[in-house]
């Protein structure tokens, strides 16, 4: 048998932005690159590589719509293609995972490319260009002020390497990418009635404060307010504030504040407006220091529009506010009366909720001792297909998660959450076992999806489906998780 010497996950190759509408004449190829990483690539590796993307568009457009290239798998890489606005195409370049074994004395590479979804890396380049829009707005769009096609072009590619040349160094492993990134889905807080309701209240901060279109507010990193925000936006703007707020005020053990709001903030700490500052600013940001963050939203609007973000942090509560961005930015005296207002009541509601969780996992403690933390116990995940809520007790970022064939395997069941796919919604379960012991149950009713995942070499149909029943029973007791 052969000896097992190396595993090399998958890790990310390339990634890649071009618009063939910018280069069309002969020697301006390298106009079609909007944005290539890593930037230290030579230029014509950069161009080669857009001109092999450019092909594979084109030939698979001969046999069906140019829309449905969406991936080309080959020994040693996988390629996922993206095209979020007409003429403007993303690519993802992954490197296939592999198994280096001692075979008669000689290496040999055994590659895994059936271990990469491609549904999931595909939900994570339309992420990426979210995450992009939320800040920015469309690739299209950019720029609208400049008449020169030419310079609107020159200002589109220095956003794009400023953003996601940070944003592609914070991203998540591609080993660890699952069905949860794959559906952009949030995790809700379920609180008692009383705390829940007081939360909600501060959705009413637009009849005290009119300049206050929505307010979104979280605990750590579960949502407990979602407002009026369609889901998409929401996990936009959760995935900014635990990637530019929460992490950066728990790498730093401070908050990076801004200068002009400083007043705002009490000596009590009690906490205060924050705004997040980027490695590699320089004295560009301290220069937009003093305006508040802008943000594409759509509220009430059938398309995003600009809104500006104030972030409020008290103790583990970060309460988001928009105020809509065709009015003037936001004057001093309007952050010192919402921190009169607001610091007291969500300090006192953070400190509420904090000691509520900590009795619950006090009475909780011995039960996941002896079963959630095994690593053969039941796992359960549910999503809500609509308002794209999920409630797991599945240990995303522990290495004895589950392997990476039960994830593709969830992601190949899972129904996609894009409208389209929402104008049925038929009942039916699924039953699934492994070729590594784990059995996969799926149900899925009224836009809900549950799926049970237990590992018992032994069990028989009958006991899966007994032990899948009882979970579900036994979890689906939150009212909060199946409204919209």
């Amino acid at each position: 048998m052969a000896k097992l010497l190396q595993r090399v996950e998958i890790t990310l190759r390339s990634f890649y932005i071009f618009n063939s509408s910018f280069g069309e004449q002969e020697g301006e190829e390298h106009k079609k690159v909007l944005f290539y990483h890593p930037n230290d690539i030579e230029l014509n590796t950069k161009i080669k590589d857009v001109g092999l993307s450019e092909a594979i568009i084109r030939f698979t457009g001969t046999f069906t719509s140019e829309d449905d290239c969406q991936a080309l798998h080959t020994q040693k890489t996988t390629q996922l293609f993206y095209q979020p606005e007409p003429g403007y195409w993303i690519v993802l370049v992954l490197n296939v995972p592999k198994e280096v074994r001692l075979k008669e004395g000689v290496e040999v590479a055994d590659y895994r490319g059936a271990e990469i979804s491609d549904r999931i890396y595909r939900a994570i380049l339309r992420q990426c260009y979210q995450m992009f829009c939320f800040q920015h707005g469309s690739f299209s769009a950019f720029g609208s002020g400049e008449p020169n096609p030419a310079k609107r072009r020159d200002l589109l590619c220095q956003e794009l390497l400023h953003f996601y040349g940070h944003h592609l160094t914070n991203l998540k492993e591609p080993s660890h990418c699952d069905i949860i990134d794959m559906m952009h889905s949030t995790q809700y807080l379920p609180l008692d009635k009383s705390l829940f309701l007081r939360a909600q209240n501060f959705g009413t901060l637009g009849e005290t404060f009119p300049a206050i279109k929505e307010s979104i507010m979280l605990y750590q990193e579960q949502v407990l307010c979602g407002g009026k925000l369609n889901p998409g936006d929401l996990h936009s703007l959760h995935s900014y504030v635990v990637q530019h707020v929460l992490k950066v005020e728990a790498s730093s053990s401070s908050i990076a504040v801004s200068q002009s709001l400083k007043r705002s903030i009490s000596e009590c700490q009690v906490g205060g407006f924050v705004r997040s500052q980027q490695k590699g600013d320089g004295k560009e940001a301290e220069n937009l220091e003093d305006h508040p963050l802008k943000v594409y939203v759509t509220l009430e609007e059938k398309q995003a529009k600009p809104y500006y973000l104030l972030i409020y942090r008290a103790l583990h509560i970060t309460l988001c506010l928009f105020l809509d961005a065709d009015q003037p930015e936001p004057k001093q005296e309007l952050y010192d009366e919402l921190h009169s207002y607001m610091a007291p009541q969500l300090t006192s509601l953070a400190r509420d909720i904090t000691s509520e969780l900590n009795k619950e996992l006090v009475g909780a403690a011995s039960q996941e001792n002896t079963t959630s933390n095994s690593e053969n116990a039941p796992k359960y995940l549910f999503i809500n297909e609509q308002s794209l809520q999920h409630h797991t007790n599945l240990q995303r970022h522990l290495p004895q998660g589950l392997p990476r064939n039960v994830f593709s395997i969830i992601a190949d069941l899972a129904n996609p959450s894009g409208r389209g796919e929402m104008d049925s919604s038929p009942a039916e379960e699924l039953q699934v076992k492994t070729t590594n012991d784990y059995w996969i149950v799926k149900r899925r009713c009224n836009y809900r999806q549950y799926y049970v995942i237990l590992c018992n070499s032994k069990a028989t149909l009958l006991d899966v489906t007994q032990e899948a029943r009882r979970i579900f029973e036994q979890e689906l007791t939150d009212d909060v998780f199946f409204d919209k």
